[in-house]
């Protein structure tokens, strides 16, 4: 039976840019963007600068009466797949249809300038001037900039670290055991704040790949929770799988100090359980900091990396591509692959849903100065601490929304390479 599907507006999507200087995060060949900024240049660098501003989050009814929400890179792979095979209309919200259906094009845009898309009261043209998305009813002039904190990285460090030895089980590359240490999300969004409101986070990271992940446990495979712990797991190997041993057709990376001594089957023991956790430590070093390669490729991982375990823990399959599946574990599409879900380079937690009469922070690809800065910032349902004195926002009222909120972009951005292409 086919899933009943429900758009989500781009409140879902917080915008990943790079520079006023480059090009903005768009996906490979896409060329409406520069179309956008031909009628408005002025746009560069904010936040509609984005393919937020005409395609939508979404969400679909695995069964009835229950509604699985996925984040903007999840939802297109979901609608529109790796292969193209979907219809990407299924992605637009209301105001890229309007500039579809009128000609994709830069008259299209002008065209559509004094329509109200979204039904919100509040013209196109009134809600781009403002850096609002006519495309998004909950997102209006009205909206004030929600609460958020800034961690540098020694805030993190003080914090309790959590350790934790893991499968990283990837479907189309190279599995490996590693051990990663960093902040159980679930500590460090009660440090931030978090309101009772709260229902998950979208994690971002500055080449325009997002993750989103439920605070509480989901029978939806693919969606790790943020809450509680994770299933014991036990430690398989294999010389057919070891890349060290069989270069040719081994897929999975046993290299790490932290294999050491350990046989097939051993239990991982991990204390206080297996958790989501911000990584800040492989193995004990400090991560690699990301950056984009030649290719328009994340490489690296740090200074931040969103880690789930396995929700239900298997042993590292053969990679989907690989030719030879005659093998001790050939691919299996229902087993878990959690490397997929785990964030590299992340710089930014929205945590969802935004509150009431509250709108995106205005930041662009938050982030290669945040790489380089080694912070991470948590916005959205949080009692934040936007103007850094220590003093949650809710006790500063309105002052605080005056010298801390409004559209600026308090995140200066730096251009790092090639962009467009989202982590795989």
């Amino acid at each position: 039976m086919k899933k009943k599907i429900l758009f989500l507006g781009p409140a879902l999507l917080l915008v990943l840019l790079a520079s006023t200087a480059f090009s903005a995060y768009h996906h490979e060949g896409e060329q409406d963007a520069v179309k956008f900024l031909d009628v408005y240049p002025e746009k560069a660098g904010t936040k509609l600068d984005h393919c937020a501003l005409c395609h939508s989050g979404g969400q679909y009814e695995k069964k009835p009466g229950k509604w699985t929400s996925l984040g903007s890179c999840q939802w297109c792979h979901y609608t529109y797949g790796y292969d193209g095979s979907g219809n990407i209309g299924d992605t637009m919200n209301t105001y890229g249809k309007a500039y579809f259906v009128n000609g994709r094009s830069a008259e299209a845009l002008r065209t559509v300038e004094n329509d109200d898309s979204d039904k919100d009261g509040y013209t196109n043209i009134a809600e781009i001037t403002a850096n609002r998305f006519p495309g998004d009813p909950n997102d209006d002039p009205s909206k004030v900039v929600a609460s958020f904190r800034i961690y540098t990285k020694a805030q993190l460090e003080a914090m309790p670290p959590h350790s934790q030895f893991m499968l990283m089980n990837a479907s189309r590359h190279t599995d490996e055991y590693i051990e990663y240490t960093g902040v159980a999300i679930e500590d460090l969004l009660q440090d931030a704040g978090i309101l009772d409101s709260a229902t998950g986070i979208t994690v971002f990271a500055p080449d325009g790949w997002s993750n989103y992940h439920p605070l509480d446990q989901d029978p939806e495979p693919e969606l790790y929770h943020v809450s509680d712990t994770y299933p014991e797991a036990v430690y398989y190997y294999h010389e057919q799988a070891d890349i060290a041993l069989n270069p040719e057709e081994g897929w999975c990376d046993y290299s790490a100090p932290s294999c050491q001594g350990r046989n097939n089957g051993d239990p991982i023991e991990v204390s206080g359980g297996l958790k989501m956790i911000l990584a800040y430590r492989r193995d004990g070093m400090h991560l690699d900091p990301g950056v984009l390669n030649k290719d328009n490729k994340l490489d690296g991982e740090g200074p931040y990396r969103m880690v789930p375990p396995q929700k239900n823990p298997v042993p590292p399959d053969q990679s989907s591509r690989a030719v030879n599946q005659d093998v001790i574990w050939p691919y299996t599409y229902e087993w878990d692959h959690n490397k997929g879900a785990a964030s590299r380079t992340a710089t930014i937690i929205r945590v969802e849903p935004l509150p009431e009469a509250t709108t995106d922070i205005n930041i662009l690809e938050a982030g290669w100065d945040y790489v380089d800065q080694e912070k991470i910032i948590i916005y959205g349902a949080i009692d934040g601490d936007s103007d850094g004195n220590g003093i949650p926002d809710s006790d500063e009222g309105e002052e605080m929304q005056d010298k801390g909120g409004g559209d600026s972009c308090f995140i200066s951005t730096a251009g790092r390479g090639f962009l467009g292409l989202a982590q795989k």
